[in-house]
Formats: C-alpha cells, structure tokens, sequence
C-alpha cells in the first residue's frame, strides 16, 4: 500500500490531474506552515526585544517609596548597601541598580524644556545605553570628581535625541539647568552625549546625570534614592521571585519613617505590555486560519485525486483489496503531501528569517513600534510544537475524505474507462 501511495505521490501513475492536485496541496500546507512560523517567529522575537529593551531602561521590577507611587514628583526612599546587596542575594535576581529622578528645566539662549533628570551610579547598564548611543560617549558616572575636560566629571549628562532636536543642543556644549522648590537652583552641565532607546515616552523627558549631584540638587541624603532597579535573569519565573521580593520588604520601612514597595514592571509600563498581550490574540488567530488554509487545502487536494483515480479504486476492490486497505494508501499519500508541503515551508520560513535577522531589510518605524528594524527570533519548541500540530490535525482531517472510497463499487467504476 506505500508502494501504491508512492506511485501516486511521484504522479508516475497518477495522471495530470492527480500531479497538479498533489503540488496544489504540497503549496496549500507549505504557504500555511510558513506564514505561521513566519508569524511566531516574529511575534515571540518582537515581545522578547520590546520587553528587553524596556528592563534595560527601568528594570524587570522597582523597590520604591509605597507613599511616592501615586505622586507626580518623586519620593526618597533608602537603599542601603546592605539592602542593595540582600535583594542581590535573592534567587533569580542577576543585578540591583540604585536610581535617583529629579524634574528639572534645561534652558539656552534660544529654548527651554521640562525633564526628568536621571541620577545613576557607576552600577546603571552602561553597555545598554552605549548601544544606544548617536553622539558623543557615556560618562563615569558615579565615580570621584576628576577635571573639567573629563567626561567622569560629575556634571557630564546624557540628553535624549528628541530632547537634543528640539533645544538644538549637541555634544559638548554647556546648558544650564534649573531646579524648583522652595528655593530656584541651578546647575550648568556639559552635554557628554546624545541617546535614543526608541521609547518615546522615555525619550521624551529623561536625561542621565550623576546621582550624587541629583541627589545634592534634591537635598537627600547619600542613602535616598528614588528607588532599586532589580533585574532578573529573564522573565520565566518572574511571579516567583517578585513574591521573594516582596517578603524581604514586608511591612518594612526605612531609617526615615517611608514604607517599601515593590513594583512590577508591568505596573510601570501598562501600555505596552497590554499592547504585547494583544499580539498572541493576533498571532493565535492566524495560526488558526493557516491551519484551516493548509487542511482544507490537503482535503480538496485528495478528494480530487481519488475521483480522478476511481477506476484504480475498482480495479483494486475487484482484486480484493478493502475499504480499510485502500483508505491506508491515500492517507499514506496524504502524509506524504502533508511532509513535504513542511519541509518546504521551513526551509523557505528559515532563508527568509535568516535574511532578516541578519541584514535587518525591513524595517519599522521606532515612533510607532519602538524599534527600528523587524526582530526575529528562532523559538524552536513552539515550531516544532506547530510541525507536530500541522501533521497530526492534517492527517486527521483526511481521514473524513477517504471514506467516499467506501461508495465507489467496481462495476460502477468501469464507467470512468
């Protein structure tokens, strides 16, 4: 019966019409399989890059002041070092990085704008925001002062792209910066260089500085920030090790009388990871039509064959063969349609994958989508996970078409000679 599913398969015996309905199936399930992985591959590789690229920024999670949450300008809360270093401690936590936000107004000549200055220790992920970087270098923040021309010097700060467009600033200029209170303060800084992370609500207000001049400025102590970045090493298990964070800071409070919280990232950016939760609606769609696509085209592939192949269906029924025994052959031959439309359509998904994964040809537009070129990734559980659907839903479903063989009689089959 695989001999005879073969000879039908290769369109040796089979006829014209047969051929054609086969490379018709073969089509069907391979445009179905790689438009899905296609789909999955790029879905799963954007969340992955949107969510990486927003913990670089502000972290998986924050230690904040509980009373500051709901407050428009920041709170100081303490991080000690040993706090710093007992949240490091907890399993699944790979860095704590100390923060410090101060609002502030950046004024030249010809311009002034509101920010929100960043204050860093030399322990904030530089390598993220060098990749990050269009002009200039990243300052040493956080270290000790050293002279004027240096870019360590304490009032280096980094300035986003849309801030710098809009004030005209560049690399090395001087610009003063103004802090309200009770008192007006002010500051001049020396613009060390210039970044861009694609998060427009970011990019629009924040500026990196020294955290000891923000927190000078701010008038905290050497021990208050704004709050603890905490960074993971991914985000499977992340219920788990919040609620680990969460029971060291348990009805705690600091030296100053402030209660602690713990704050998801999730919490911090709401938009955008309910804009990612919308695309595996999306994407859990299309893999349901592709699949439809590829059965419904494998079933009218195969109920085309075996009317075309009616006599031979008699001619085996009058040697003997059963119902069973010839369903068998066609779904030998309906696997074999179904295999090799996958392996097309994997080899085409992977050429094209690999294509834009290393040359970046299709690009987006960062103001809408926060990156600029399409991301992929290679998630090999979920594709195998969809080859093994594909074949066994398609398999499946041709079995349904196999029983018109039940209703050819061999004497009525002559009649197609």
């Amino acid at each position: 019966m695989l001999f005879v599913a073969r000879k039908i398969f290769s369109g040796g015996e089979a006829g014209q019409v047969s051929a054609s309905a086969v490379r018709i199936a073969t089509a069907g399930v391979a445009v179905g399989i790689l438009v899905m992985i296609i789909s999955i591959c790029v879905t799963i590789g954007f969340q992955n890059e949107i969510k990486d690229r927003v913990a670089s920024v502000i972290g998986h999670g924050q230690v904040v002041n509980a009373q500051g949450i709901y407050r428009d300008l920041p709170v100081p809360i303490q991080i000690t070092d040993s706090l710093k270093n007992e949240l490091a401690s907890v399993t699944g936590v790979q860095h704590i990085r100390r923060f410090v936000l101060c609002p502030g107004m950046l004024k030249t000549r010809e311009s002034f704008r509101g920010v929100m200055f960043r204050g860093v220790d030399s322990d904030f992920d530089k390598a993220f925001i060098s990749s990050c970087l269009l002009e200039g270098c990243v300052p040493s923040f956080g270290v000790a002062e050293n002279n004027a021309g240096d870019t360590s010097y304490p009032d280096s700060i980094l300035v986003s792209s849309k801030i710098a467009s809009a004030m005209g600033l560049h690399v090395g200029q001087r610009v003063y910066a103004y802090f309200f209170d009770s008192n007006l303060r002010v500051r001049k800084f020396l613009i060390a260089g210039i970044f861009q992370t694609y998060l427009a609500d970011y990019d629009t207000q924040m500026c990196y500085a020294d955290s000891r001049t923000i927190q000078k400025l701010s008038r905290w102590e050497n021990d208050q920030y704004s709050g603890a970045e905490i960074l993971l090493d991914g985000y499977e298990g992340i219920d788990s090790v919040y609620s680990s964070v969460s029971e060291v800071f348990f009805r705690k409070v600091d030296d100053y009388g402030h209660p602690y919280a713990v704050v998801r990232v999730e919490e911090l950016f709401p938009q955008v990871f309910s804009w990612l939760d919308l695309l595996d609606t999306n994407v859990i769609a299309i893999l349901i039509l592709m699949l439809c696509v590829a059965g419904v085209t494998t079933v009218s592939g195969l109920l085309i064959i075996i009317l075309e192949r009616t006599s031979f269906i008699g001619v085996m029924k009058a040697m003997g063969a059963t119902n069973g025994q010839l369903r068998r052959v066609f779904l030998y031959l309906a696997a074999m349609i179904v295999v090799r439309g996958m392996i097309s359509g994997n080899i085409i998904a992977a050429v094209l994958l690999s294509i834009q994964k290393y040359t970046g040809i299709i690009s987006l537009d960062p103001a809408n989508y926060y990156l600029d070129t399409v991301p992929v990734c290679f998630p090999w559980t979920e594709i195998i996970m969809i080859n093994v659907i594909v074949l066994v839903v398609c398999v499946l479903v041709l079995v349904i078409p196999t029983y018109v063989i039940s209703n050819i009689r061999p004497a009525k089959s002559m009649r197609y000679e």
